[in-house]
């Protein structure tokens, strides 16, 4: 039996060639930038910025046709009209007397994904109710009105994040990312394992 050894050279992010770094880039924001840690962000921001607790995202950001964000589950009765951080979002533009009015009526807004695509229009955004009057259903179609302007406007933020996210970092973070975690490419631009490699003096 015969044991052979193979050497390879790596290179800092700073030592590759201006056409290795794109594809060096891409490498390291595949394993740094993770879709789970991403959904994190979001479901925080929609708690801490916004009080709700119960909506997730479902994307597809790779660049192909159908891509996009969207949010999927349910705004609750208590989030609406106890909720100070979404409270002004859902009833914009509707008096306090016509917000009192359908109290009682309106139960909950459900986002229904539908299709084998993540874009925003790819969800309806529905009122459930218990038995609403022609003036409380024309209140109500306000407030859904509201809520559809606004996850409109917050998908399109997130998709642009996302996009960033996971293809986008400037050559400083690229370079003190790299310094931090020792990472090492090869002259093409290919990010290194280095647990296969024994490192050697040079």
């Amino acid at each position: 039996m015969k044991r052979l050894a193979k050497t390879i050279k790596g290179y800092s992010f700073n030592e590759l060639e201006y056409s290795s770094r794109s594809k060096a880039k891409k490498n390291v924001l595949e394993k740094e930038n993770l879709p789970e840690l991403f959904s994190e962000d979001l479901r925080e921001t929609l708690l801490e910025k916004f009080g709700l607790r119960n909506l997730c995202t479902y994307f597809s950001l790779s660049y192909c046709q159908g891509d996009g964000l969207c949010l999927y589950g349910i705004i609750k009765h208590y989030e609406l009209f106890h909720n100070e951080h979404f409270r002004e979002i859902a009833f914009s533009g509707i008096h306090h007397k016509q917000i009192k009015s359908v109290y009682e009526e309106l139960e909950r807004i459900v986002f229904f994904h539908r299709g084998k695509y993540y874009h925003a229009k790819t969800v309806s955004i529905e009122s459930r109710e218990h038995a609403p009057s022609d003036k409380q259903i024309a209140i109500i179609d306000k407030i859904v009105a509201n809520v559809k302007s606004w996850y409109f406007s917050f998908c399109a933020e997130w998709e642009k994040r996302g996009y960033d996210y996971f293809y986008e970092i400037s050559d400083e973070d690229m370079e003190n990312l790299c310094n931090e975690n020792d990472y090492l490419f090869t002259i093409e631009g290919t990010l290194i394992n280095r647990q296969e490699y024994l490192e050697v003096s040079a």
